[in-house]
């Protein structure tokens, strides 16, 4: 197992872990997807450091999602501002902008990404996918967010294209399968 498996594996396992914990105290089962964007951007900052040589352009795009994704949540900027200015923030579009610019930049990496693979329909993966994306993102639908997550890992790891970066993938589609598994079964 290399170390981008293995950071991978134990994010996720880590998670199982505080699930089952809470399973066992609680009797439900709650992942802390709160922190999702954290563990997120920690995992690409790490994946940057161990792999810049070869994933320059890849990386810098998973890397200012990860900022975006961070940032255009509510969670986020609770930790640091006032109930007032907090009201104002939701209440306007800045939230929604960074939204839609993190939406942008996994679109781009999307494209990128699997434009450097061998896959005979690659366009047609793309546009796929640029859709169930875009149209969870107007829909407001996460679970069809987490079905085009799942399905770029599952492309990508059957595929192998650019190892180790779709681990990445693996990753965020990890993180929104127990995002959704806390929302709606509990």
């Amino acid at each position: 197992m290399i170390r981008e498996e293995r950071s991978v594996f134990l994010v996720v396992l880590t998670l199982f872990v505080y699930a089952g914990i809470q399973f066992i105290e609680k009797g439900a089962i709650l992942f802390p997807f709160p922190l999702n964007e954290v563990i997120f951007l920690f995992v690409a900052s790490q994946f940057i450091v161990w792999n810049w040589k070869n994933y320059k352009f890849q990386l810098l795009l998973v890397l200012f999602a990860s900022i975006f994704q961070l940032i255009s949540k509510q969670f986020f900027w609770s930790l640091f501002l006032e109930t007032p200015s907090m009201e104002k923030l939701v209440n306007g579009l800045t939230l929604d902008l960074l939204k839609i610019i993190y939406y942008l930049l996994i679109l781009i990496w999307l494209y990128f990404y699997f434009m450097a693979s061998q896959i005979k329909y690659t366009l047609i993966l793309i546009s796929t996918f640029t859709l169930l994306i875009i149209s969870s993102l107007f829909l407001h639908n996460s679970i069809l967010e987490m079905v085009s997550f799942v399905l770029i890992a599952v492309i990508a790891t059957f595929y192998k294209v650019s190892p180790p970066i779709h681990l990445l993938w693996i990753l965020l589609a990890a993180l929104q399968v127990m995002k959704i598994s806390t929302i709606y079964i509990h």
